[in-house]
């Protein structure tokens, strides 16, 4: 079982319907909600478009049928891509990050700018610090105001999500396909254009182009009209995001010195002077 990627061609490209996988990933860290994730960035990925592997399920029977001797025993084919388009998780996040920033998500809850990391401590800090506590203090504030809490409902779903996916991202994978490989060589031109299954000749970074704009369309209903609004709204973002950090480095570097007794070594200096 492999996680399912949008669709590269059928029905549409893009296409998808769920937030299961990677998807929920792109999308989580798009909006700003998923800040870390457990991933070691060096292994190759696994995953497999939708429609080709729904092309494959169909086309293996079809095939199997037009054989005239039938196999002594029954064959077991991995539907998987071919090896040189597997590429590794960190191309894959480092390329999501570069294109969420490009074709913005509308009204994310902060700036988009997640980590992958392989320490499980670190990960650990990331999520409670920057994801479940902001998850409490914004659901009490609808509390407060009386509107629906949801951010704690988001988070325990984000919570299963990363869970089964970083299974994937945490182990090293190799599925061979020489079998399903075979098949389309052996099959005409026809049934080669009719059952897409190889994707040699998909752009990797254009792929995951419009694997993100399909998330936005197809997932969150937002429309590409929407894009330069959200363009405007993630700069904003990145200021407000920018302006926090230093202000906490600013506030905690202050609280260390006053605590050391810098800033009262600073201020006898000053004095002393006059």
């Amino acid at each position: 079982v492999l996680p399912v990627t949008p669709a590269v061609v059928e029905p549409l490209p893009g296409w998808v319907d769920n937030m299961n996988g990677p998807t929920g990933v792109l999308i989580g860290a798009g909006k700003g909600v998923i800040r870390s994730m457990i991933c070691n960035g060096e292994l190759r990925s696994e995953v497999i478009p939708v429609d080709i592997a729904i092309n494959g399920l169909i086309l293996l029977p079809y095939h199997n049928s037009l054989a005239e001797k039938r196999p002594l025993q029954i064959p077991v084919y991995n539907l998987t891509v071919d090896d040189d388009k597997k590429r590794t998780w960190k191309w894959i996040m480092d390329v999501g990050r570069d294109l969420g920033k490009k074709y913005p998500f509308e009204v994310g809850l902060w700036y988009p700018d997640g980590n992958m990391t392989s320490s499980k401590l670190y990960h650990t800090f990331c999520v409670v610090m920057f994801m479940w506590l902001p998850a409490y203090l914004i659901d009490l504030l609808l509390l407060i105001f009386g509107q629906r809490r949801f951010m704690i409902r988001v988070q325990n779903k984000i919570a299963v999500g990363l869970e089964v996916l970083q299974f994937f991202t945490t182990r090293n994978w190799d599925f061979k396909s020489t079998r399903f490989e075979q098949i389309y060589k052996e099959i005409g031109a026809t049934d080669r254009k009719i059952f897409k299954i190889n994707t040699n000749d998909v752009d990797d970074y254009e792929y995951m182009k419009i694997s993100i704009l399909g998330g936005r369309q197809y997932v969150m209903k937002e429309p590409l009209t929407s894009l330069p609004k959200s363009r405007i709204q993630l700069r904003f973002m990145y200021v407000l995001d920018r302006s926090c950090k230093t202000l906490f480095l600013v506030g905690l570097l202050y609280w260390v010195s006053a605590k050391v007794g810098l800033i009262e070594l600073v201020r006898n200096g000053l004095q002393s002077g006059k």
